[in-house]
């Protein structure tokens, strides 16, 4: 194939020299416009999820292993890019984002190097290959792993599918037994980064049906445990029957697969600014793409036909979430497309390709310059927001800290994942009625992370509050003000929440409790909580209790009763049992007040503490 490319660099009257030089450039340039165009990730700081992964505490080497083993979002194990990348990465650089980035950028280097690589061996031309590196490296699917830390997955499980297909390519071409099984590795690693190193095995049977079919026996064999895989993940984690992360084998499938083309060739992002013109950018990027395969013949129509059959079988596993569509599950998809891209450019007139990959990066440019900045300044809305509450808490020790005038970016960004507790920022919420944040659909309502108006007003009373306006350049404390002119307004309704770990609250606990220790508090034999009444029979009472791995102790039962009515048990095994709902009475309902009564089945002790403890909370609250 590389002849086809031949009037796209002709060599003739090169020296030696020159062409090494230029050789060294198709390797150092893709990976330097990469960065130019994703220059703002690299000095991105952490929000949203990341603050989920930086609060990974590990106490011990049993809870080193611990963590990277059990389920986590949506039953995932993700050992490696997401437990170890931040467990490793928190307790070496804490929270300096930098070194977090320079692993994903360094990372990413390396998918371009090896994407050259894979490419130059498909088509036999070191101009495609740089052609495949810059289509994929300049893919608007990239925004989000290049510019938030927690979607590194997507950037490390490239990484494993394209050294394991290279590794595997050069085995076929060698026949050495080595590679194939060092490709095993690869393949075996992937599963510790993303699940959907799963289609693999499919991956290379494809090109082994295409191109080499002495390798498919080989290919079929990766099948196992990956069948192995899927089947752990259909049938024995739970499936959610509702919401974003409901499967739906349906027709809808092939209204997901169109939506991520369109996402793929770049346009999407503007759609919701002129849908028609993007709609007919994306029909002329398809219809070229497919008068290019017409013209193409022999290993180039290979190359290409296994490009796209490499973006369909890596898109198959998220195809079925129907109402979960996201840009990042493109990144290793795109990989196919660009090999398409660039099989295919050099088998057509150089103006028509020249042209085609002007539309192609001029629709994808703008939506990286655009979604990169966007992010980079949500990221740095909550390192600004967290600099800001640390700040404060360090003028006002042991006072609660109230937060007026959060913007939906910088709550949604920094405090809705506990970007405070992540900061060791302890008695910070949002202040009562001082502030319009919007709720949003499947997420914890905004007053969870607020704190009660009759809580506040006690508080403040006591002089053991402070509020600040957090809207401006810079936080002002506004404590009088709110006490004048917004405090009269609040109605000290009784508490629907009841942190039991806030000290501020412990006037709703009654006998039974110790005192506080770091976010939770241990009841004895029986601990009692008083909240205000529930408003209908549909609403539920909500525990949330920690289980203490390090004491390890035998499942902890508990008895609840809501005003001495027995409403049921709970049972907490693990950690992740923590959280149980309960039916009220009708003969609550509509009281002004009534009483969670709470006992334990067995106390147990915790040698040298000599208390006899039940269970540790948590929260008590009622909930729609």
């Amino acid at each position: 194939m590389g002849g086809s490319w031949a009037w796209w660099f002709p060599r003739s009257g090169w020296s030696k020299v020159r062409s090494r030089l230029a050789a060294a450039l198709w390797w150092i340039l893709p990976p330097l416009v990469c960065l130019l165009a994703f220059r703002r990730g690299l000095f991105a700081w952490f929000q949203q999820d990341d603050f989920s992964w930086l609060r990974l505490e590990m106490r011990s080497w049993a809870d080193f292993w611990r963590l990277l083993a059990e389920p986590h979002a949506q039953g995932t194990i993700r050992p490696l890019s997401e437990r170890f990348f931040f467990i490793a990465w928190r307790r070496l650089f804490d929270l300096n984002a930098f070194p977090y980035h320079l692993l994903v950028f360094l990372t990413q280097a390396a998918n371009l190097a090896l994407l050259g690589a894979i490419a130059r061996r498909l088509t036999g031309s070191q101009p495609a290959a740089a052609v495949a590196t810059l289509a994929w490296g300049l893919n608007a699917a990239l925004v989000s792993p290049l510019v938030w830390a927690s979607a590194y997955n997507q950037v490390l499980c490239t990484f494993f599918y394209l050294a394991g297909f290279l590794l595997f390519l050069r085995h076929l071409d060698t026949g050495r037994r080595a590679l194939y099984l060092w490709q095993w590795g690869a393949f075996l690693a992937g599963f510790g980064a993303l699940e959907t190193i799963v289609a693999y095995p499919a991956v290379i049977a494809a090109w082994c049906c295409l191109a080499a079919r002495r390798g498919l026996g080989k290919a079929l064999l990766m099948m196992i445990p990956a069948a192995g895989y899927a089947a752990l993940h259909l049938w024995v984690i739970p499936r959610a029957a509702a919401g974003p992360y409901a499967v739906h084998f349906d027709s809808s499938i092939l209204s997901t697969l169109w939506d991520y083309w369109t996402r793929v060739l770049g346009p999407q992002p503007l759609s919701h600014l002129a849908p028609a013109p993007v709609a007919a950018v994306v029909i002329a990027l398809s219809a070229g793409l497919a008068a290019a395969f017409a013209r193409a013949a022999g290993g180039a129509r290979r190359v290409a036909l296994f490009g796209l059959a490499w973006f369909v079988l890596t898109l198959a596993p998220v195809l079925p979430l129907r109402d979960h569509r996201l840009d990042y599950y493109v990144t290793i998809p795109a990989v196919g497309l660009a090999l398409a891209i660039a099989a295919l450019a050099g088998s057509v007139p150089r103006p028509a390709a020249m042209a085609w990959l002007a539309v192609y990066f001029g629709c994808a440019l703008p939506v990286i310059e655009r979604s990169t900045q966007a992010l980079y300044r949500r990221s740095q809305a909550a390192r600004r927001l967290l600099d800001g509450v640390s700040q404060i808490r360090e003028r006002h020790p042991g006072k609660t800290i109230l937060l007026a005038g959060v913007s939906d970016l910088q709550f949604y960004a920094a405090i809705y994942d506990e970007g405070l507790r992540t900061a060791g920022i302890r008695g910070a919420y949002l202040a009562p009625a001082a502030d319009a944040i919007s709720g949003q659909p499947g997420r914890l309502p905004v007053d969870t992370y607020r704190l009660p108006a009759r809580v506040t007003l006690e508080a403040l009373d006591r002089g053991k509050a402070v509020v600040y306006e957090v809207s401006g350049s810079r936080f002002e404390n506004i404590t009088t003000r709110y006490r004048i002119l917004t405090a009269p307004l609040l109605k000290p309704e009784p508490l629907r929440r009841v942190n039991v770990g806030e000290p501020l609250m412990a006037g709703a606990l009654g006998p039974g409790w110790y005192g506080i220790q770091g976010e939770h508090r241990w009841m004895g034999p029986s601990a009692e909580v008083r909240l205000a009444g529930p408003r209908s029979p549909q609403e539920k009472l909500r525990l949330e209790t920690f289980y203490p791995e390090h004491l390890a102790p035998d499942p902890i039962r508990l008895t609840v009763s809501i005003n001495s009515v027995a409403v049921g048990r709970a049972e907490i095994r693990d950690r992740h049992s923590g959280v149980h709902l309960f039916p009220v009475p009708a003969s609550a309902v509509g009281l002004e007040e009534i009483t969670v009564r709470l006992e334990a089945e067995r106390t147990f002790r915790a040698s040298p503490d000599p208390r006899d403890l039940g269970a540790a909370f948590g929260v008590v609250e009622l909930v729609d």
